[in-house]
C-alpha cells in the first residue's frame, strides 16, 4: 500500500514525494513529505489525507486495500463509473463490489445522472478458465 500512496502522490503531482537533496531512507523513516503549494494547491484534501494515510512509516497504521478503497477520495460516483467501465471491458468484476451498485444507481437517479444498464453485474464464475 506504500507503494500505492507513492503512485497517487506522483499521479497527482508529477513529481516524487522525496526531497533529491536529502537521504531517501532519511526521509521514509521520518515521514517526511512535503507538498509544495505548486502543484498541491490546486488538490483536495481528502487527497492528501488518503496519500498521508498510505505513506505511513508502521504498517499497523497505514491504511489497507479496503479502508484507502472506503475513503472519501475515492467514493466518487465518476470513480465507480471508470472502475465499473473498465471491469465490464475486461469481462470480470474484480474491484468494485456489487453492494454498492444500489447505492450508486439510486444517487444517479436522485440527481438525474446517467446510469449505464450496460455494465457486468457479478463474475461469472462459470466462465473463469482454470490455471493449467
Amino acid at each position: 500500500m506504500w507503494s500505492v500512496g507513492v503512485i497517487i502522490y506522483v499521479s497527482l503531482s508529477g513529481t516524487f514525494p522525496f526531497n533529491e537533496d536529502e537521504d531517501i531512507n532519511d526521509q521514509i523513516q521520518n515521514a517526511a513529505f512535503m507538498y509544495p503549494p505548486n502543484p498541491w494547491k490546486e488538490t483536495s484534501v481528502d487527497a492528501i489525507d488518503l496519500i498521508n494515510n498510505l505513506l505511513q512509516v508502521k504498517m499497523r497504521k497505514r491504511y489497507s486495500v479496503d479502508k484507502s478503497l472506503s475513503h472519501p477520495w475515492l467514493q466518487d460516483y465518476q470513480t465507480w463509473l471508470d472502475l465499473r467501465e473498465f471491469e465490464t471491458r475486461r469481462g470480470e468484476r474484480y474491484i468494485t463490489h456489487e453492494s454498492d451498485d444500489a447505492r450508486w444507481e439510486e444517487y444517479a437517479n436522485e440527481r438525474s445522472l446517467l446510469y449505464p444498464k450496460h455494465f457486468i453485474m457479478s463474475p461469472n464464475l462459470d466462465d473463469m478458465e482454470e490455471d493449467p
